[in-house]
């Protein structure tokens, strides 16, 4: 089975001439046909002309195309254009990560992933039996699970399971035991490799733990890293083979998957001061550490396996977050010197500031869109900024997301269309691309406390939060495109991070209260039962 192949092939026609114009910075298109014996309608053109012209179409182009007669609508069906078209949104890393997601799972783990959204037990064993042969099963797949699950109203939450808390207590201890138990059982995050058989916790008891998922389901512990305090972050890998940790203690620590599955560490980076984030680019050949002590570094893996330093990057205050592009030749990074800057890599593999960005207050977070064509800044100031690149490469002001206190976060989707931002005012804002390249808002959803993090889906159709009033919602795109909340996570305290698994079926929250759980989404049965 392969991925869908993006570099459109014009074939010879006899009796049409289609010609495909590219217009602007962001692949538009423009068509021309031309027929010697008569003037063609659109409608009129042959099948195989229809098919190009799909490949170069975006997804809602497609979606009106369906409405102007039976005929497209049944050759966008036989194409499976909309799939396609789906699909082509994504960076080549990321129609990577969902083959991959498809790719791990046998028939049996298929058809339970996709009867989660949908009663059609014949739609359901045909997109199985695609799946060996068909060169487009991936997108087929993801994009029908995509469409089912975006028309529930709500979800039914199944707990899959619960990693409890590693120190217990008794009523015999002090309160300032109670307090230091507390403490220690705290998770501040947690996350799935890309593979989705490890689990990754940081944790109050100055440690990041690796848990395996067992035949049966249940999670067990396979290793711990310590440090000499806080765990900051901790983050796999693309390839799920490594893990790097982030540390108060000054210190990053790589760890390496054996082939017998155990975890063995390979390498401890140095900074003067804590480690806020320790991030790898997507190819997981290189590792980008953001310092309080005011400096980038990046890493590379040698043929050896060792790590190199690279290049050390300075900003004038703490750096809070570093992240590479997409295409990992980029390093961009956040800084409480009020500004954001962006890296290049030079043909001698030397690093240079090609960028500025610049707030009214500390910049907690910065992301690139995945084709790298804009970048989104999140500062204490109240705003988070969306800078869009231009032809001649240098970068342009785009759109000002205003919240009412600062801004924790902003993130775009994988397909990026859209962007949400996490504030400490309660709200988070989703905000989508517009046809002029401006963005405008199209969503705020409110929580009664603090909002860490708003994250998207691999569909790039929903968003999971995570807030301090024990809640993580989970906010869908409608067909319409309006956003609407289906469900809500709840735990019996902070909810520190929440995010979806590879293939978007489950979410995974930490929370403050010592537990991290695994949520299953599924489609509400007794709901569909009265409304059908």
């Amino acid at each position: 089975m392969h991925g869908i192949n993006n570099d459109s092939v014009i074939e010879p026609l006899i009796t049409q001439t289609l010609s495909l114009t590219p217009t602007g910075n962001h692949t538009r298109w423009s068509i021309t046909v031309a027929d010697k014996e008569k003037n063609s309608s659109f409608q009129d053109l042959t099948s195989d002309t229809l098919s190009l012209i799909f490949r170069h179409l975006k997804l809602r182009d497609i979606r009106s195309l369906q409405k102007v007669c039976t005929r497209l609508r049944d050759l966008i069906k036989e194409d499976n254009a909309l799939a396609k078209a789906w699909y082509r949104q994504f960076s080549s890393i990321h129609q990577n990560q969902l083959r991959m997601t498809i790719f791990a799972k046998d028939k049996n783990q298929l058809r339970n992933w996709l009867k989660s959204f949908s009663n059609e037990k014949t739609l359901v064993e045909s997109l199985i039996d695609l799946q060996p042969t068909s060169i487009y099963s991936p997108a087929l797949l993801f994009f029908t699970r995509a469409e089912m699950m975006s028309k529930c109203k709500t979800f039914e939450l199944v707990t899959k399971a619960t990693i409890g808390k590693t120190y217990n207590t008794n009523s015999a201890i002090n309160f300032e035991e109670y307090l230091r138990i507390k403490r220690l059982n705290k998770v501040n995050s947690a996350a799935l490799s890309a593979d989705g058989l490890y689990l990754l916790t940081t944790n109050g008891d100055d440690s990041a733990k690796i848990y395996h998922q067992k035949a049966d389901g249940t999670w067990d512990k396979k290793n711990t890293i310590t440090h000499n305090t806080w765990v900051e972050s901790a983050t796999f890998s693309s390839d799920s083979h490594h893990v790097v940790t982030a540390s108060a203690d000054g210190t990053a620590k790589i760890y390496d998957l054996g082939c017998d599955e155990s975890w063995e560490q390979n390498t401890t980076i140095l900074h003067d001061r804590c480690i806020v984030s320790a991030t790898f680019s997507t190819d997981s050949q290189h590792l980008v550490t953001a310092s309080l002590d005011g400096t980038v570094k990046i890493h590379s893996k040698m043929l050896n396996e060792s790590w190199k330093l690279m290049a050390d990057l300075p900003h004038e205050k703490a750096v809070y977050s570093a992240t590479f592009s997409t295409d990992g030749c980029h390093v961009l990074t956040a800084s409480q010197d009020d500004t954001a800057k962006i890296y290049s890599q030079q043909t001698d593999r030397s690093w240079i500031e090609k960028e500025v960005f610049s707030h009214e207050g500390a910049v907690l977070s910065a992301t690139f869109s995945a084709d790298g064509h804009y970048v989104a800044t999140a500062s204490r100031d109240c705003k988070a900024k969306i800078h869009s690149k231009k032809a001649d490469g240098s970068w342009q002001l785009n759109t000002i997301i205003q919240h009412m206190k600062g801004v924790n976060s902003a993130t775009f989707s994988p397909d990026g269309r859209h962007v949400v931002t996490a504030s400490t005012d309660g709200t988070v804002k989703i905000c989508g691309r517009k046809a002029d390249d401006l963005w405008e808002e199209k969503a705020i959803i409110h929580h009664k406390g603090y909002v860490h993090t708003a994250t998207f889906s691999p569909d790039s159709r929903h968003v999971v939060t995570a807030s301090n009033d024990e809640t993580a919602k989970i906010i869908g795109q409608q067909d319409d495109g309006t956003w609407l909340e289906k469900a809500n996570i709840v735990h019996h305290n902070s909810i520190s991070s929440a995010t979806f698994n590879p293939d978007g079926s489950q979410v995974i929250t930490s929370s403050m209260d010592g537990t991290v759980r695994i949520t299953e989404l599924r489609r509400n049965h007794l709901l569909s039962a009265v409304t059908d």
